[in-house]
């Protein structure tokens, strides 16, 4: 089968998922954020026009040498050029799409959802008020048990100051506990008088780089977004490496991978953390559930009808 699988992949999973495809299929993998920006030193006015004109001339080509495709599968279109967009969808036969972002963050009208034959959706919300099919997201790397697995009590990576607070709560309740070996980094400027567990950095961690501190750590932190109901890549982050998860998302009680042994669900504005949870060992999860969040356990839910 010939797929076309294009996204912004701005934290590297559709590129895990393209490699994953590639082992049984011919797959044309564009990342848009990657393409060429060659008019950077042109003058301001001319910049971003120029620029959308090049890349639009990039992306046409890679179609073009691919051929009809049998299927385009578009992660988050809402973030993909429009025209970009609709040669990607003229070049196939069938057209899925799947959403990791809610539409609080990145909204689609009900026309720009109707081009495609499926649409997933990782929102449960969203796909309840607009007839979307809920997917979850993927384990997109299983882990090997790794020495100093236990270097730090608890782990979050993060982007934004918006989240800030509510991790400050946590460091908080952390700190009441006499547990201090943790680490919470957040990806923006630092925020004069923030908690001093925190530490704030520039440049976005590339997923190897947070999996390595991910094996490192024994909790993983998961503080959702405003307006988000899905789960993020933390939980299958988490599951693949067995450890457990603290989270402000209520809707992870609805999913059959849920174990209270391992995940411990919170009230971002009053966290409470009993130390029997972050002493007690972790519980593994039956092969059957673990499966279905695999890589492949997911590309056969989205690829159902070849």
């Amino acid at each position: 089968m010939k797929i076309l699988l294009v996204c912004k992949d701005i934290g590297g999973y559709a590129r895990k998922l393209a490699e994953h495809l590639s082992i049984a299929d011919e797959v044309c993998f564009i990342d848009t954020a990657a393409l060429a920006k060659p008019f950077e030193r042109a003058p301001k006015i001319l910049r971003r026009t120029l620029n959308r004109w090049s890349q639009l001339r990039q992306f046409s080509k890679l179609i073009a040498a691919g051929g009809r495709f049998d299927v385009a599968l578009i992660i988050n279109p809402a973030q993909i050029d429009p025209k970009q967009l609709a040669a990607a969808l003229n070049a196939s036969e069938r057209k899925i799409a799947y959403l990791y972002d809610s539409f609080s963050r990145w909204p689609m009208s009900r026309e720009a959802l109707a081009v495609y034959d499926e649409v997933f959706t990782f929102d449960p919300e969203n796909a309840k008020q607009y007839g979307l099919k809920k997917l979850h997201n993927f384990i997109y790397d299983d882990y090997v048990e790794a020495g100093d697995a236990d270097e730090y009590a608890a782990l979050v990576v993060m982007a934004g100051k918006d989240r800030v607070p509510a991790l400050e709560g946590l460091a908080r309740a952390f700190d009441q506990l006499g547990v201090t070996d943790y680490k919470f980094l957040v990806q923006c400027k630092p925020i004069a008088g923030a908690h001093p567990g925190i530490t704030f950095f520039e440049q976005r961690m590339s997923l190897e780089s947070v999996g390595e501190l991910v094996k490192r750590s024994r909790i993983i932190l998961d503080i959702s977004k405003p307006g988000q109901a899905g789960l993020s890549f933390r939980f299958f982050e988490a599951m693949a490496a067995r450890k457990k998860v603290i989270t402000t998302n209520r809707h992870v009680l609805d999913y059959d991978f849920y174990n209270p042994a391992n995940i411990l669900v919170i009230d971002e504005a009053e966290p409470v953390i009993p130390a029997s949870f972050i002493s007690a060992p972790y519980v593994d999860i039956p092969e059957p559930i673990y499966r279905k969040y695999t890589l492949q356990g997911w590309t056969e839910t989205v690829l159902a009808f070849s």
